[in-house]
């Protein structure tokens, strides 16, 4: 699906997605704007439920149509994730009923580690 990127739990994630959907006249793909109720979650399969408290609701970023977000705080990535440094867990995002199997792998990694 995509690459894996690294999830500091030592700093801030700023969890960021450009979702589209289809034009109901034109059945072309655009920018997915207005959605609510769209969220995300830290979990440890593609379709696990969060780990922790690894949740968040999503906002639309006011510039650029159909990009959502949510911050996961480095206290909170720290107390659920310390435990599955190395591994790969995955962002996904929902929304029920509209968005299905949208997964991003994530590597959690500490930068606070001795190298």
């Amino acid at each position: 699906m995509s690459t894996t990127v690294d999830l500091n739990i030592a700093e801030d994630f700023l969890a960021q997605v450009d979702l589209e959907q289809p034009a109901s006249t034109t059945g072309e793909w655009g920018a997915a704007t207005g959605l609510t109720g769209v969220s995300f979650r830290i979990a440890l399969t593609k379709t696990g439920s969060a780990v922790g408290s690894l949740t968040g609701s999503a906002s639309e970023r006011s510039a650029t149509a159909g990009r959502y977000y949510a911050v996961f705080d480095a206290a909170t990535l720290t107390s659920d994730l310390a435990a599955y440094k190395g591994t790969t867990v995955y962002l996904i995002v929902s929304k029920s009923g509209d968005i299905d199997a949208v997964y991003f792998p994530l590597l959690v990694t500490d930068s606070r580690d001795a190298s």
